[in-house]
């Protein structure tokens, strides 16, 4: 059956470029230095908010006026710095990501996805301008209901699951300018990669590790789950083949953890030794083939029980996982939590329909949003732990935010 994966209140650990571990290129800067300029805004720096991906630093910016004006306008900054000799590929290989994701971010227009603005280049560094989520990432606030020793309403995760599943259609169906399919896919929907709003506003972010057609896209070597592996569909584990329908197995992941605290694909245990030999010899070889590709990556022992657990988990697992719920999520839950591609939603509109019509009107914005406050007025002393500030005491601090 599934398990409750431990909530994660601190830091994520350093990510991985290429499959190794590549700590983000160091900036030193003060407090409220100006990191640049352009027509209209100057952008302070304001916390460093640690490595996005592919060895990129990612800070937390406020824009200014020229004059020295702060109306509300804080931003998101991926950045990389100056190459230096030892660093020369690396940075020129991070440099041509950010281009690539600001390149892609034209074709997603959507307001389920936080907006990129641009790509400034400056002497010392270049900088990829994102919007700042208005809320904090659905893990900070399933920390917040656990603590309560609760989850969220199955009405809450079919509506965060269709808006989701609304974002990534647009991202998935996107074309080019000739009409061409760009056959984008985000790899990396989790929890962390899930914002909300006080206002049940919620958003995807981060396409800065997309699968995608963009011509003259930077080839990845990632074969590996981007991030966590409890958050990867069997495919990618397995394979490192994926398409759009393991968006969708991820998401189905993210909501069943909404629901329930638990998570499919995480053994606290392991996998029993009886039940990896009953596999057949050609599924063996798959898993372990693909647990050489996770060691070469320099991934732990938990992910090879992951991966193991990709390989062995069956239906009744998911029946298991899902039995406490209602029809009208565990039914959508069991179909996207297959195995196989071929038996999932086959498209990200036809999963967004299917939960619309489950949640129905009587559950929206309005009603997410007094769920979030009745948690996070049981919540108590979790919001001092998490650094959250409750929207029943006057909104956010200026810059608390976490985004990792």
């Amino acid at each position: 059956m599934g398990n409750v994966l431990p909530r994660r209140a601190g830091p994520l650990p350093a990510r991985v470029a290429g499959g190794l571990r590549v700590p983000a290129i160091e900036f030193k800067l003060p407090r409220g230095a100006i990191l640049f300029v352009d027509d209209e805004w100057a952008y302070e720096f304001r916390d460093d908010l640690g490595e996005a991906h592919h060895g990129l630093s990612l800070f937390l910016a406020r824009r200014r006026t020229l004059e020295g004006n702060h109306p509300r306008g804080k931003v998101l900054l991926k950045a990389v710095g100056r190459p230096s000799v030892e660093e020369g590929a690396r940075v020129k290989r991070a440099r041509a990501k950010l281009e690539e994701q600001v390149r892609l971010a034209t074709y997603l227009q959507h307001p389920g996805i936080l907006r990129v603005h641009g790509l400034r280049k400056t002497e010392g560094a270049w900088y990829v301008i994102t919007d700042c989520p208005g809320g904090y990432h659905l893990n900070d606030l399933l920390t917040v209901v656990s603590e309560c020793r609760r989850w969220f309403s199955p009405l809450f995760a079919l509506y965060v699951g269709a808006q989701v599943a609304s974002a990534l259609e647009h991202a998935h169906t996107a074309k080019d300018e000739q009409g061409n399919p760009l056959g984008i896919v985000h790899r990396a929907i989790d929890l962390e990669h899930v914002f909300m709003d006080w206002d049940g506003t919620v958003q995807v972010a981060d396409f800065g590790l997309a699968l995608s057609n963009l011509p003259g896209r930077v080839a990845t070597t990632m074969r590996r789950p981007l991030r966590g592996a409890h958050y990867s569909s069997p495919e990618m584990l397995l394979t490192g083949r994926v398409d759009a329908r393991s968006d969708l197995y991820m998401l189905g992941l993210v909501m069943l953890e909404l629901a329930t605290g638990k998570s499919l694909l995480y053994p606290p245990d392991g996998v029993r030794e009886e039940v990896k030999t009953a596999l057949s010899r050609r599924a063996r070889a798959r898993v372990k083939r693909a647990i050489k590709r996770a060691r070469l990556a320099g991934c732990d022992r938990a992910t090879e029980e992951v991966i193991w657990r990709a390989a062995t988990y069956t239906s009744e697992d998911v029946d298991a996982a899902t039995a406490k719920l209602p029809e009208a999520l565990r039914l959508p839950l069991r179909k996207l939590l297959h195995r196989s591609p071929s038996e999932r939603y086959q498209t990200a509109g036809e999963l967004a329909g299917e939960l619309r019509r489950w949640h129905g009107e009587a559950y929206g914005k309005r009603e997410v949003a007094a769920e979030i406050r009745r948690a996070i007025k049981g919540a108590g002393e979790a919001l001092d732990e998490l650094d959250l500030q409750s929207p029943l005491a006057g909104g956010r601090a200026p810059d608390s935010i976490t985004t990792r």
